[in-house]
């Protein structure tokens, strides 16, 4: 049953080839709007490095995530104006103890991505930090799911990617702990 489902998309990915740019553009308009829709940015990601190989399809991916990152910060940096309480500061000060470490660590897991991006901007994070923390974190998931995606066929690569990416995440959160601990 599902056989003739997986050859219709395979198909359908394989003449992609023909309409790149069409794939980029609506691959693009997906990962940048993941910050406010539920889009499935690992599928898209990994999809990316099918059509378009692995280094191109990482650095659409790459491209995508951090402009849809920076529209988060903007977005929440908006809604902080004039509505901020007093209670806020706790949130504020948890976000400087923890945020790089938030950053790095949530690039990988999706709905917490989106969500720390624009608590970031919410609490005015400091911009420069919080774009390169975005970069550091974002490089390697996109790099492993493009790099998947590329390739192809085989059937386990996508749980494989994905379980690699939960491992950066794990090697990222023990990172972010010895470097609180050193502070």
């Amino acid at each position: 049953m599902f056989e003739n489902v997986e050859q219709y998309f395979i198909d359908l990915l394989n003449r992609s080839d023909d309409q790149k740019l069409s794939y980029s553009i609506v691959s693009f308009l997906a990962l940048t709007s993941d910050i406010v829709l539920p889009v499935p940015s690992s599928i898209v990601m990994y999809t990316n490095g099918f059509v378009l190989g692995g280094i191109q399809g990482a650095s659409l991916s790459l491209l995508s995530v951090m402009i849809g990152s920076l529209f988060g910060y903007y977005l929440g940096r908006f809604t902080s104006l004039g509505f901020k309480s007093k209670n806020d500061q706790n949130a504020d000060d948890i976000l400087k103890k923890y945020g790089p470490v938030a950053i790095l660590v949530s690039r990988g897991i999706p709905i917490l991505s989106e969500s720390i991006c624009i608590v970031c901007g919410y609490n005015k994070m400091n911009l420069k930090s919080y774009f390169l923390l975005n970069f550091i974190g974002y490089v390697p998931v996109c790099l492993l799911y493009a790099y998947c995606g590329s390739i192809g066929y085989d059937k386990n690569s996508f749980l494989i990617s994905f379980a690699s990416s939960l491992l950066i995440v794990a090697l990222f959160l023990f990172v972010g702990k010895k470097y609180l601990k050193s502070v």
